[in-house]
């Protein structure tokens, strides 16, 4: 769709020198000549920016003579010859036309218009494929004498206008700052200092997205490297600034810290910011009431800082001059400095240059490429683009599909695997990596590597797309082989008469490396058997927990072992091993003891009496440790304890009070006991509910 920037009062399409001498309302005079369709337009260009078109021309030289009253631009896409009037406006480029629509392949012609009708159109331009351009806040005067800020972007090359987004919709007014996605396809941009939105700025009529709202003093953003997060300068109503981050989805904001300024980032974990108090440029970690962790020597009057795709620079404003320091610190190396204060500075994709955003005297402003050498060293700079009039850009972006890596913040193992993203970018695209400092070769996503040492390492991809343009990404990547550890925390029993026992964990790892994940195994003994072989519980599972369902007369020896995100695995735990009684029937009984039922005992049954001198056996006994399950109370009696027919000592069950199922620890075998357990009365008269028998060979 076609838009407008402003409204001029109507001027003579003659000579650019006729056009200026014409003061304002005047009323133009056209010179009479025999009527006849106007000429062609002259000096036809046509570029393209992601998102649109920038068309513009020059009057033919007897347009005055032939009364041009306008000029109909004809777009022919897919054999549909579109005809879009224009009532015209003239700048000191000539006239210009623009539309938030790119279509690749359309092409464009222009035609005078005067009373006699519509003349020849001229040449047809085939709108090329777009690949990058440069995303402003672009700020234009309007006829009331207010102004606006738009998103827009410049062509790359031969960009003579600033182009919008979108020709209506939350782009058409913001903030004068933009901040490009680390891919190149979005912006985040701030509306009214009041909220921040994200808007696809590589394909036409996307659709913006509202990320945070609510807020006040919204100036400055800064996306991460991973393009998850969102960091922002917010004014605050005391005066000063904050710096706070919020999720690039949407979500609440985490304040970095008060008294910084103009935050950028230098990895996914830190930002760089300027010091309110002392102006110097700091390194901050990058999270709720983040931490100083160093600062910059010599930046103490820098602005705007901005960090190389490549992470080797940190290009700023200090004065009126550009500089660069090396993010590790060193000198800064000052470039010329200018008549007025650049307003910012970013890197190119592939981080040769930097583009200033230079304010002219008057009014206007001009972007100013400027390359840096190998050694930091900025080069006599280049006006890429001027502003008409007193327009002025608040900053500017690349734009455009280019090389990027997700997150590395995980450490990963001595096998890295780091994939990149080309997508988008015109094929065919060349992939160059490199390794710490060795030298760069040929590769194709995920980049692989084995035998890494532990420690923290380097990686850059560069892509050259089909035009030769080039885009670096670059990310730390840290290789960790320690092995996490890992405890079972419960349970603390021996012994349960519940079905269920739960058994919970926890790992950590000394490299910060998280846990990712847990395996869970048994082994299993009933009473008067051996262990079988460990069986797997749970495999990979993320929780810290697992439920065991119990089969009454066995024991269960659980150990748990961690994996971290690494893929460090720990050694299993020591067993953690706990049983559940085996019932009362299993157990013999001699004459004089009852079956009884109640749901009072343990799984519902007991053996009864109070009779002296009758005993309970349980035969193939294998235990080093054993429990009875009975009932304790006031008039209840001891047991005599036989192991293998041989007295051990007495067990004891009275108790004040009444206790069903009471777990009584029974004497522990000098030696593991393999054989029987023998339980008899001792005295007449007292109570004995027998309810059932735990054994633990460990």
């Amino acid at each position: 769709m076609r838009t407008t920037f402003r409204v001029l009062a109507p001027i003579v399409l003659a000579t650019v020198g006729l056009t200026a001498a014409l003061p304002a309302g005047a009323a133009p005079q056209y010179a009479v000549r025999a009527a006849k369709l106007p000429s062609t337009p002259l000096d036809v260009k046509l570029a393209g920016t992601l998102t649109g078109v920038d068309l513009r021309w020059t009057a033919a030289p007897d347009a005055n003579d032939d009364a041009v009253t306008g000029y109909v631009v004809h777009r022919v896409a897919d054999g549909v010859d579109t005809a879009l009037p224009w009532q015209p406006a003239w700048n000191d480029v000539g006239f210009q036309w623009h539309e938030s629509e790119h279509l690749t392949g359309a092409t464009y012609s222009v035609a005078a218009v005067n009373a006699e009708g519509e003349g020849p159109r001229s040449t047809p331009i085939t709108l090329p494929p777009a690949h990058q351009a440069i995303t402003v806040g672009h700020t234009i005067w309007l006829q009331n004498g207010n102004t606006r800020t738009y998103a827009g972007q410049i062509a790359v090359p031969d960009g003579q206008q600033v182009v919008p987004l979108a020709p209506d919709g939350p782009t058409q007014v913001i903030g004068d700052v933009v901040a490009a996605s680390p891919d190149g396809r979005e912006i985040a941009f701030a509306k009214g200092q009041l909220a921040i939105w994200r808007v696809r700025a590589d394909v036409p009529h996307a659709t913006p997205v509202q990320i945070l709202d609510g807020s006040s003093g919204i100036i400055r953003l800064a996306w991460s490297p991973d393009g998850s997060r969102i960091a922002f300068e917010r004014l605050q109503p005391t005066g000063g600034s904050c710096v706070e981050i919020v999720p690039a989805t949407g979500g609440t904001p985490a304040r970095v810290g008060c008294d910084l300024q103009m935050p950028t980032w230098v990895t996914n974990s830190n930002l760089i910011v300027k010091d309110g108090a002392s102006g110097r440029l700091e390194f901050v970690q990058a999270k709720a009431d983040g931490v100083v962790t160093g600062s910059i020597a010599g930046t103490e009057q820098s602005s705007m800082p901005s960090v190389s795709p490549d992470n080797r620079w940190i290009a700023y404003i200090d004065g009126n001059a550009p500089a660069i320091v090396p993010v590790s610190g060193g000198t800064p190396k000052l470039g010329t400095a200018t008549e007025q204060r650049p307003i910012g500075i970013t890197w190119s994709p592939d981080g040769s240059t930097v583009l200033m955003n230079q304010p002219i005297r008057f009014g206007g402003s001009a972007l100013v490429s400027l390359p840096v050498a190998a050694d930091g060293t900025l080069g006599a700079g280049e006006t890429v683009y001027r502003t008409q009039g007193t327009d002025r850009i608040g900053s500017a972006v690349w734009q455009g599909a280019r090389v990027s890596l997700g997150s590395t913040s995980t450490p990963m193992g001595s096998t890295v695997s780091i994939p990149f993203d080309t997508s988008g970018i015109a094929s065919p695209v060349t992939t160059t990596c490199q390794f710490d400092t060795e030298a760069a070769v040929p590769c194709t996503s995920p980049y692989q590597r084995s035998g890494v040492p532990a420690g923290s390492h380097k990686f850059l991809v560069k892509a050259v797309d089909a035009d030769g343009h080039a885009s670096v990404a670059f990310r730390y990547v840290l290789v960790d082989l320690t092995a996490p550890t890992v405890q079972i925390t419960s349970p603390t029993f021996d012994v349960t008469k519940a079905a269920t026992a739960t058994v919970t964990y926890s790992g950590s790892d000394d490299s910060a490396t998280p846990v990712s994940s847990y395996d869970v195994r048994w082994r299993i003994a009933p009473t008067a058997g051996n262990f079988g072989n460990y069986a797997p519980v749970k495999s990979g599972t993320t929780a810290t927990s697992v439920a065991i369902g119990m089969a009454a007369g066995y024991e269960y020896c659980v150990s748990v072992r961690a994996k971290d995100a690494a893929g460090n695995v720990s050694g299993w735990t020591a067993d953690r091993c706990f049983s559940r009684p085996s019932d009362d029937r299993a157990m013999t009984a001699t004459t004089g003891w009852t079956r009884a039922s109640n749901s009072a005992y343990y799984l519902g049954t007991a053996t009864v009496t109070t009779s002296n001198g009758i005993s309970v056996s349980r035969s193939s006994v294998q235990a080093k440790r054993l429990w009875l399950v009975a009932t304790k109370c006031s008039t209840c009696g001891s047991l005599d304890v036989y192991y293998n027919g041989k007295s051990v000592g007495i067990v004891d069950l009275s108790n004040p009070s009444l206790a069903y199922q009471s777990i009584v620890p029974l004497p522990v075998p000098a030696t593991f006991l393999t054989g029987s357990v023998l339980l008899t009365t001792r005295t007449a008269g007292k109570v004995y509910q027998i309810d059932g028998l735990a054994v633990r060979r460990t």
